[in-house]
């Protein structure tokens, strides 16, 4: 009996030390408008592979820039945000048009090329009001993923079917999305289902420093200033 009551306690003890975790303990996902937000504001911004680089110098270099544009032709819609993408490395350059918007549980990209990706290019380095795009520009053709909320990021996978190649292939790609960076991976298979490309890229966040905006900023202000000096009459005696 004295042994009995003795695991009991045993038992009753290590339940109130170690409590089981309880369903509100569980994080509850944004609402998909915030969710919509939240990744495109994060797939936003410089990013490049270099500290990938470093560590395997066989893998090229990237740089990705991917800011907000509007499309020319088309109503304004908050419920969709729309970036441009623009990849450069020694060996390519690619644009694309991406769409996030709200699926029935997560959040929809859409992904289109650019059918004359030259208009474009270097789209990201003018001034905010000036990043347009236009509907004819943008083929037809997307490749969708879902992007699923998880804690502190969003994880995309359209294997096995991916999206078809214009050689009869298809791309298999992979993405996660977080405050700092970009993982992807597209595997890339031609019409006989052979795999031609698997380097995975890890894109982060090159942060540019704020002393040099304002630096900017003071320049601009000083020449300006400059100016209306040099244009001020002076007055003799």
């Amino acid at each position: 009996m004295n042994k009995f009551k003795a695991y009991s306690f045993t038992i009753l003890l290590s339940t109130l030390i170690f409590p089981q975790p309880s369903k509100a303990s569980v994080l509850t996902p944004p609402s998909l408008e915030t969710q919509v937000k939240e990744v495109s504001g994060w797939f936003t911004g410089l990013f490049n592979n270099s500290p990938q680089v470093t560590s395997n110098p066989r893998i090229p270099l990237i740089t990705m820039s991917n800011c907000k544009v509007r499309l020319e032709d088309a109503l304004p819609n908050n419920d969709i945000e729309t970036i441009f993408l623009e990849q450069k490395s020694s060996a390519f350059q690619r644009t694309s048009f991406y769409s996030f918007s709200k699926g029935t549980s997560a959040v929809n990209l859409d992904v289109r090329p650019f059918i004359n990706p030259s208009i474009v290019s270097g789209l990201c380095d003018k001034p905010e009001l000036e990043r347009v795009v236009t509907s004819n520009n943008i083929s037809t053709a997307a490749c969708n993923l879902l992007l699923l909320w998880e804690p502190q990021r969003y994880v995309g996978n359209n294997a096995p079917n991916g999206c078809p190649t214009s050689t009869g292939g298809k791309v298999v790609s992979k993405v996660t999305i977080f405050d700092n960076g970009i993982d992807s991976l597209d595997q890339i298979f031609n019409a006989q289902g052979n795999l031609l490309v698997a380097t995975p890229i890890e894109y982060r966040r090159v942060n540019i420093p704020e002393s040099s905006t304002t630096w900017g900023i003071l320049t601009i202000g000083i020449g300006i200033a400059v100016k209306r000096i040099k244009r001020k009459p002076v007055h003799t005696s």
